[in-house]
């Protein structure tokens, strides 16, 4: 009998508890990707959603929570030979806003994310502007922040319950990013 890989049962419970959220009206669903790359063998599922009630620009803030695994892990779980240690996917989530006051606003998200995951994951910002073909201008008034949470482990079935978890707890990521940027 064929047996789901540990990511395709994470990717299920994790991509419910997003669309039930989205059912709920708190959040929209912007985007959906659920790849095999083949040069690689690793596949990735990723789901982008924004606050469901956030009039602005869809793209001005938004999440993404990506779910990954290996040709090691899937080979591991499928010949039930450990060659890796431990078998299962890796989850980070990002998160893309726009920044004017580089230092100061990377320093309040940074600080804002550590309160509502309690300083557990580990946080990287990366910064970038986009300059147009005849419009450069530099300083440029606003950057492209995406901010990573990596949890530097992987994950099994054994935390699927805390899945509806993390998904809150990005919303409420969110909610606060929002709050601070309308403080600006």
């Amino acid at each position: 009998m064929f047996h789901p890989l540990i990511f395709d049962n994470i990717k299920v419970v994790l991509e419910g508890a997003v669309y039930d959220r989205d059912f709920e009206g708190t959040i929209l669903i912007t985007g959906r990707t659920d790849s095999v790359d083949l040069a690689t063998y690793h596949r990735l599922f990723q789901i982008e959603f924004r606050l469901a009630e956030d009039p602005r620009n869809e793209r001005e803030i938004f999440a993404q929570m990506q779910l990954r695994t290996s040709l090691a892990d899937i080979a591991a779980e499928q010949l039930e030979k450990p060659l890796t240690d431990p078998v299962g996917c890796t989850i980070c989530i990002h998160f893309f806003v726009t920044v004017s006051e580089v230092q100061r606003e990377t320093e309040a998200i940074t600080q804002i994310l550590n309160e509502i995951w309690g300083n557990r994951p580990y946080i990287t910002q990366t910064i970038k502007a986009k300059l147009n073909e005849y419009q450069l201008h530099w300083p440029p008034e606003q950057y492209e922040n995406q901010i990573t949470l990596d949890f530097h482990r992987k994950i099994d079935e054994g935390n699927i319950e805390d899945l509806r978890g993390l998904v809150d707890h990005t919303i409420a990521s969110l909610e606060q990013l929002r709050t601070n940027r309308q403080h600006e």
